[in-house]
């Protein structure tokens, strides 16, 4: 990991080097001649006289009048040499701030779009993993904190500059410092009134720092959001998980079904839309009993069980991290039939998956000669497989109301 480190600082430091100096430069006075372009067209116009006269189409007594005109015009338009000056002067400020934005820019998005695990050799114990990500972050944040210290000395001095402390706070986010974030996001909503992407990550830190509770401050801010865009997708599952912690099951669905509505059919999250939206209608007694196309939707039997973790696995991990129970056909790569979807501290929990938590209403679980059912902890809160997920995987099995118990026991490399 030392080498990686190395290699991306040397690699920064030469960035800086090509940008910096171009900067800082003294001052220096550039002398261009100002009359090139017009010598160039007379040399073209002289050209031009000489071609006639050399095809008969101007005599010596036309040529020599057309030529002392040309000449002439010359000695008008082109009296004297004359230059233009360009001054370069050094923009330190430009200079500092690049200085200071470049590398927390580059660290912050590389933590939040790299894969800082990949650097070091895969541990192939789970207890090895969590003790890997844990130095892992560790380093990260030696290697930013002096970086935020100094940005949050500047805005201090600057008070007025939105976009930066937004910048900080969403820096304390990645490194998950969401109490030192807090600050920096209340200053950012002060100036920033319009922004709801910015109202939704302040409310979601504030919910994080408040024991994942959004009840208060929290959920006025996602209102605040969607009152400047009621299909902002953050917002929209801010308020629907609000509603359903205060057990107001049909609000939760209304914000359900509307993000639902918004998202692509392709959208990686539409997943987890579907299975909370089924798990709040399922809690309020909410029967869905006809497709979108009209068509009333006939019961399968499904698949039954309870999802467990192996305890070691469960060590210090965060209560509200996602977990997705899906069954699929017996080719891995196969898109889900059936999802639903809890938390950690819901384990041991009792799943059922049949046709009405199906992902696409013409792909359903009833259709399946066999399949796989998977229980999986999303580090990410993800639908998509990545690497340091925990999960635990059936076999192959008929979905005809057979009860089968999955044991969350595997890392995924």
């Amino acid at each position: 990991m030392l080498v990686f480190w190395i290699i991306a600082l040397l690699l920064l430091l030469a960035v800086l080097a090509l940008l910096l100096p171009a900067l800082l430069r003294p001052k220096i006075n550039t002398h261009i001649d100002a009359n090139v372009e017009k010598r160039s067209i007379f040399n073209q116009q002289f050209a031009e006289l000489k071609q006639d006269k050399f095809n008969g189409v101007l005599d010596d007594t036309q040529y020599e009048v057309a030529k002392s005109e040309l000449e002439r015009r010359v000695l008008e338009e082109i009296e004297d040499v004359k230059h233009v000056s360009l001054a370069v002067v050094p923009d330190w400020r430009l200079a500092i701030t690049l200085l200071l934005v470049i590398p927390l820019a580059t660290g912050s998005l590389y933590y939040k779009l790299g894969s800082p695990a990949s650097v070091n050799i895969p541990s192939t114990s789970p207890d090895g993993f969590v003790t890997q990500s844990m130095v892992e972050h560790s380093s990260m944040m030696g290697d930013l904190e002096p970086l935020l210290e100094s940005l949050k000395k500047k805005l201090e001095k600057d008070p007025g500059n939105g976009e930066g402390w937004a910048l900080l706070a969403r820096s304390y986010v990645e490194i998950r410092q969401h109490a030192e974030s807090i600050l920096a996001y209340k200053n950012a909503a002060k100036i920033i009134t319009d922004d709801p992407q910015l109202l939704a990550d302040y409310a979601d830190a504030l919910a994080v720092v408040n024991g994942h509770k959004l009840t208060g401050a929290p959920e006025v801010l996602v209102n605040q959001a969607l009152k400047l865009d009621p299909h902002h997708g953050k917002a929209l599952m801010l308020a629907a998980t609000a509603a359903f912690d205060r057990k107001d099951y049909k609000q939760a669905i209304s914000y359900w079904n509307r993000l639902q509505q918004d998202l692509p059919a392709d959208s990686e999250i539409l997943p987890v839309v579907k299975a909370s939206l089924h798990e709040v209608q399922v809690l309020s007694g909410e029967k869905v009993t006809m497709q979108p196309s009209g068509q009333p939707v006939i019961k399968a039997t499904g698949v039954n069980g309870i999802v467990r973790i192996l305890p070691k696995l469960a060590q210090d991990m965060d209560p509200s991290v996602t977990v997705f129970i899906f069954a699929r056909t017996t080719q891995e790569a196969s898109m889900p039939l059936a999802i639903v979807r809890t938390t950690v501290g819901n384990l041991p929990y009792a799943y059922h998956l049949d046709d009405s938590v199906a992902l696409i209403p013409n792909h359903k679980l009833s259709q399946a000669d066999k399949v796989v059912i998977v229980a999986r902890v999303s580090k990410t809160g993800g639908a998509n497989q990545q690497s340091g997920d925990l999960q635990g995987v059936t076999d192959a099995i008929k979905p005809d109301g057979k009860t089968v118990d999955i044991e969350i026991n595997q890392v995924i490399p």
